[in-house]
């Protein structure tokens, strides 16, 4: 694995880690964020205390810094074939516990390098699609 490649696997585990850590110290349901008093707040609030998963991956990726966008991407997309794709709605069963969720993050660790691979794959794609016309208007002309 290149340098740089390995650099960006790292930092979506990061994310990943770092995200379970806050519902490890704090989950919620029905919400993003939650205070110490139970009001919603913003994930990335100073005052939030508890978390969603998306909550606490949104917290992950902001504190990470701009550089974390294609981690993020990657680490959403794991989580939510770790929870059947609709996170928020998963998150919000009455019956969901934080053992669940924090099962979700180790599940989603091991499916964040197929989530790269496929997305490096459309990306790759996507740039031979878009090189296909300008060389045929190249060789016409």
């Amino acid at each position: 694995m290149k340098p740089a490649i390995r650099s960006q696997f790292v930092e979506e585990m990061r994310l990943l880690a770092r995200a379970k850590e806050l519902v490890e110290a704090g989950w919620c349901q029905n919400g993003l964020a939650r205070d110490a008093h139970g009001r919603l707040v913003e994930p990335w609030s100073a005052g939030a205390c508890s978390w969603s998963p998306v909550g606490a991956l949104l917290k992950a990726w902001l504190d990470a810094g701009d550089d974390a966008g294609r981690a993020f991407h990657i680490a959403y997309e794991a989580l939510s074939l770790a929870t059947g794709g609709r996170l928020e709605e998963w998150n919000g069963a009455r019956w969901r516990t934080k053992e669940h969720v924090e099962n979700a993050f180790l599940r989603a660790s091991s499916y964040a390098p197929g989530v790269r691979r496929r997305l490096a794959a459309t990306e790759a794609e996507t740039e031979r699609s878009s090189a296909a016309p300008a060389a045929r208007r190249a060789a016409a002309a």
